[in-house]
């Protein structure tokens, strides 16, 4: 009867077996972290877009030399027709900032003409006499740009004096109009359409002399600029 011990010997040899063949447990390295990816470039805020240039020029000295016509709108003046504009010349300085303010000072020449007339005084009898009439007036303005690409519109208003001489040719009688020259304050409302390039402009514009010596006749002034920004 074969031992037990020998009965049982197979299986051991064949577990011995089965624990040698194995491979030798070898530890996995352990698997890399995952990459991270790279913080993202803080995207850089978007570069901001210069404004848009301006219709109106840097702040500067602002010069303007103007000639044109004048025309008197109300030609009787104390029982006479007088014309104290006509061709006409004028000079215009001022201080103009970029945000469209003007403050400036203004001169102008208006040589007038003559006007043959009839004079009826209200003692004696009619006669007739040339009144040759001339004007200056000077002031200080305030005006303001409005940008009408590529134009610029210029509204203003002055105040200041005129002064109107006055010729009745032989017969200087002063019991006529008074004293010459005849003297008084006017307010200049006026407008002008400007083209600017670089430091140069021009353009046309209009004024009104609003005269407040009754004396002195109102008249319109229509004119061609030449000027520049220094």
């Amino acid at each position: 009867m074969p031992r037990r011990d020998l009965a049982l010997l197979p299986w051991a040899f064949f577990g011995m077996a089965h624990v040698v063949g194995l491979p030798p447990a070898q530890a996995e390295p352990a698997s890399p972290p995952p990459a991270v990816a790279p913080a993202e470039t803080a995207s850089s805020p978007p570069a901001v877009q210069g404004a848009e240039p301006s219709a109106l020029r840097p702040a500067g000295i602002d010069l303007m030399v103007t000639g044109g016509y004048g025309a008197t709108t109300d030609h009787r003046s104390l029982g006479l027709d007088l014309a104290p504009y006509g061709a006409s010349v004028g000079l215009d300085v001022g201080y103009a900032w970029s945000f469209g303010l003007r403050i400036g000072a203004y001169g102008e020449y208006s040589v007038g003409r003559s006007i043959a007339q009839t004079y009826n005084p209200l003692v004696g009898r009619p006669f007739d006499l040339d009144a040759d009439t001339s004007s200056v007036s000077t002031g200080l303005s305030v005006g303001w740009d409005v940008p009408i690409h590529p134009l610029v519109l210029r509204y203003s208003v002055g105040a200041g004096l005129t002064v109107m001489h006055t010729d009745f040719g032989p017969r200087q009688d002063r019991t006529l109009h008074g004293e010459s020259p005849n003297k008084g304050f006017h307010l200049l409302p006026g407008a002008a359409l400007l083209w600017p390039h670089d430091w140069f402009q021009g353009g046309v514009g209009f004024r009104y002399l609003v005269q407040v010596n009754d004396a002195i006749p109102s008249g319109f002034l229509g004119e061609l600029i030449l000027g520049a920004r220094l």
